[in-house]
């Protein structure tokens, strides 16, 4: 054989295209190693002449550098994918065990059929592990903890089903009531509630989250809410430290079956939450008299007197009826300060339009509504259920008479 200075290069590779990395088949590898290893010809000459990097040709002359190793044996270590170990995977293959995952190589190939259907013990599973091996490899290649090839070689892994507690029966029978009769609640809420009746017959509470385990394992949970927010900032304050020092007023429009409109009117506290007072009517519009009486009517309710003990700011949008001059007279005279929302900024009296919300999804969705009749003799109910029952989550899932009960 000449020498490698004497031979030219026969093919010159130009990459005119985006570089990536190329694939060698398991022949081509054999081969390159093959001709570095014959004597006379330098690692060097041949990597440049099959245009990689000399480093690359070294790791594969490398395992076999050292002692001869059988070219089946050097084949398999290369048909493995990165970062599986050459020994472990190798082994796992030959026995045609599960425990080797496939490897996905360019050049690699499927087992053949009558080799995967074998149930020849895998040498590398825990239990026929030859000790020639140190538990520290073996747990580094099958990358598992020692414990873990402790344990399941002691004894079989039992795959474990869904967990379950003997109580959660008993706590099922209570969770269906509250479900039947509050459809639109969700985990917290039930919990809430289960936990307010565990309390009067001197139980102890239940976690929400057992709640939540066993209202997923019966298909109890509420559908997740996915709809897109906007993206506007408002770090505007709502929240009020204690009551009767900030007021929110709105109104709402809920319609008939038959089409007519009941429009609502009410007035909402902005530490305890209560509806201190609300007004309906059915196929008219919300006028400034509706206005001013739901004030005086709030502040004799809150103060027992026809004016406040101090100032009360009362937030509202810019409604006609609330940008009234009799509105605003009216205001001054019970010691109210009026205060508007920004134009086109709903989210400034987010905790009414929150409370809309509420009412629309937790009440008026959930009954038939054929008139507006039958929607001003549900009203007085759906707002005393509100009041006194319907946990709050921003008053640690207290209702807002009990929140004001407990604060007294």
């Amino acid at each position: 054989m000449s020498k490698a200075s004497d031979t030219p290069f026969s093919q010159v590779e130009v990459i005119t295209s985006v570089e990536r990395r190329r694939r060698w088949s398991v022949a081509e590898k054999v081969r390159l190693v093959e001709e570095a290893m014959q004597p006379g010809m330098s690692v060097s000459y041949v990597a440049r002449r099959a245009g990689i990097s000399p480093s690359q040709l070294f790791a594969w002359k490398r395992p076999c550098s050292k002692a001869v190793m059988p070219l089946w044996k050097l084949m398999k270590m290369w048909w493995l994918p990165p970062g599986f170990a050459n020994w472990r995977s190798a082994s796992a293959i030959s026995s045609g065990c599960s425990a080797a995952k496939p490897w996905r190589t360019k050049s690699s190939r499927k087992p053949s059929r009558s080799l995967a259907q074998k149930n020849t013990p895998c040498p590398w599973c825990p239990g026929t592990i030859p000790r020639t091996v140190p538990d520290e490899r073996r747990c580094q290649n099958l990358g598992i903890a020692r414990s873990n090839l402790i344990e399941r070689a002691a004894s079989p892994v039992v795959p474990r089903g869904p967990y379950r507690k003997p109580g959660d029966a008993e706590l099922l029978s209570e969770i269906r009531p509250i479900i039947d009769k509050r459809p639109t609640y969700g985990y917290r809420r039930v919990t809430a509630l289960i936990n307010r009746q565990r309390r009067l017959n001197s139980k102890p509470k239940v976690n929400a989250k057992r709640v939540l385990r066993v209202m997923r394992q019966h298909h109890l949970t509420l559908q997740r809410y996915t709809a897109q927010r906007p993206g506007r900032t408002h770090d505007g304050v709502v929240v009020a430290l204690r009551s009767n020092v900030r007021w929110y007023s709105d109104h709402l429009e809920i319609r008939a079956r038959n089409g007519q409109v009941v429009r609502v009117l009410f007035v909402i506290d902005a530490c305890d939450r209560e509806i201190i007072g609300w007004s309906a009517v059915a196929n008219a519009g919300i006028s400034a008299e509706m206005v001013c009486d739901l004030m005086i009517t709030s502040v004799e309710r809150r103060f027992g007197s026809t004016r406040t003990a101090h100032r009360v700011e009362w937030l509202s949008d810019n409604g006609s009826a609330y940008i009234a001059r009799q509105t605003a007279q009216t205001a001054a005279a019970l010691g109210l300060t009026l205060l508007f929302t920004p134009v086109r900024s709903p989210q400034s009296n987010g905790m009414s339009e929150a409370f809309v919300k509420t009412l629309k999804r937790d009440y008026a969705s959930t009954h038939i509504l054929p008139d507006t009749d039958t929607i001003l003799a549900l009203l007085p109910d759906w707002f005393e259920d509100y009041c006194e029952a319907h946990p709050h989550s921003g008053l640690n899932f207290k209702s807002p008479r009990e929140f004001i009960r407990l604060s007294a």
